[in-house]
């Protein structure tokens, strides 16, 4: 789940509602309505991809039900073990969860979303290619999630400036 949201930018609500059928993983995209009931189209890394598929594979032995029965199952579940949609709520706990264990402080879904924009636009991608993949409709909402490393910044002058 961590690696998804990492490699998608997506928000946890937007986590939350996604089905297992909504995934094309052979593509490694899906579709998830955001904000507004906006639709946008993202995609999956592929160590993300086979995370992914490694969970679903497991997921598929525990309630032991048969890939095609899987289809219609939520995407990520509880981790109490019912398989019930995880919610919001659970997502936040199972983070902070891990972050203190890790022994590492403010760990929250939102902090992915925003590390997901920011390693993009550090390795190069276009602020407007990364406003759609937010689902972000003004380009100052997405610089407000991004801090934008002042090296990058003394590459790009002296390669643009020359």
């Amino acid at each position: 789940m961590i690696e998804f949201m990492y490699a998608t930018g997506v928000r946890v609500s937007e986590l939350c509602s996604l089905n297992v059928r909504d995934i094309d993983l052979y593509k490694q995209e899906f579709i998830v309505f955001g904000k507004g009931s906006k639709e946008r189209k993202l995609y999956i890394s592929d160590t993300a991809c086979f995370h992914l598929f490694r969970y679903l594979k497991r997921r598929c032995e525990q309630e032991k039900i048969l890939w095609e029965q899987l289809q219609e199952k939520p995407l990520f579940v509880s981790i109490k073990g019912n398989h019930d949609r995880i919610t919001p709520a659970g997502v936040q706990n199972a983070l902070k969860t891990i972050g203190r264990r890790a022994e590492v402080g403010n760990v929250h879904p939102h902090r992915f979303r925003r590390t997901f924009a920011t390693d993009l636009l550090n390795k190069g991608m276009r602020i407007e290619e990364v406003m759609v993949l937010m689902g972000h409709t003004k380009i100052e909402t997405t610089l407000i999630y991004c801090n934008i490393k002042q090296d990058n910044v003394r590459e790009s002058y002296r390669k643009y400036a020359a």
